[in-house]
């Protein structure tokens, strides 16, 4: 075993919460199942040219655009249910400022309006419902202040 990671620590995603800003507050929409990748490979520039005999060359381009689908476990209908908020802040149309906070503390905010859509399912299955963000601004991640 290596004896660097013996005093490691490692949290999950449980714990972990979605939320937008309602004036100065942020409230958050419960029942999330899952947090989509925050990121991802950025785009290939080719810097290959005719002087390349074995391999080709490139550097690092641009990040691809940002799209966060979120799944929910439906709460059943009332003024307070996640649905309800959801629903409420597609029909407003409005770009609202959001935030991902994971259970260790590392936070991601962004802008974007709100789609929804509710899942199929089948006997058995809950009824749950998709969010979709498609941020207007680069996402931007925190790390928490960390202490020794």
């Amino acid at each position: 075993m290596n004896e660097n990671n013996e005093n490691k620590s490692y949290t999950s995603y449980n714990g972990s919460k979605l939320e937008y800003k309602s004036g100065s507050t942020w409230k958050q929409i419960p029942g999330l199942l899952k947090i989509p990748a925050i990121g991802g490979e950025p785009n290939s520039i080719s810097t290959t040219t005719l002087d390349n005999t074995k391999y080709e060359t490139e550097q690092y381009g641009l990040m691809p655009a940002v799209k966060l689908p979120y799944e929910f476990n439906m709460e059943d209908p009332s003024l307070e249910a996640n649905i309800k908020l959801a629903s409420d802040l597609e029909d407003a149309g409005e770009i609202d400022d959001w935030k991902i906070t994971y259970a260790n503390g590392i936070t991601v905010e962004y802008r974007s309006k709100t789609k929804t859509s509710i899942k199929e399912g089948q006997s058995g299955d809950l009824i749950g419902f998709s969010m979709y963000h498609n941020p207007i601004s680069e996402p931007v991640r925190k790390l928490p202040t960390i202490t020794s």
